[in-house]
């Protein structure tokens, strides 16, 4: 009889000691599905969720931003001014190729922008 152990999927996992996540708190909280959000959680993303993201973009889809790790209706709902303290914490977290776009369009015009 073989290992259950032995015949479980392996999975690599980034083991860095370096901040992945950070939460941030809403000044304006958002109700949701039955739950009020009060703060939102932002995070490093792997090579395969920047690629999945720009296929999608490519596709000419809207997706959520994988760094933002709560629901886009969450995201649509806030206040501004936690929609712009959100793109501006969530900087430091994003990969180089996406850190780049970032910065080439300021926070105000946010990373789910409709234009």
């Amino acid at each position: 009889m073989a290992d259950p152990e032995e015949s479980a999927p392996k999975t690599a996992r980034v083991v860095s000691s370096a901040p992945r996540e950070k939460m941030v708190p809403l000044e304006f909280e958002v109700e949701f599905d039955g739950k009020t959000w009060t703060e939102v959680r932002i995070r490093r993303v792997s090579g395969k969720e920047v690629e999945d993201y720009m296929e999608a973009l490519g596709r000419g889809e809207r997706p959520m931003p994988p760094m933002f790790d709560f629901p886009l209706e969450i995201y649509e709902a806030m206040d501004d001014d936690d929609r712009l303290a959100i793109d501006e914490a969530v900087i430091p977290f994003l990969p180089r190729r996406l850190k780049a776009a970032a910065e080439q369009s300021p926070p105000a015009a946010g990373l789910t922008s409709d234009s």
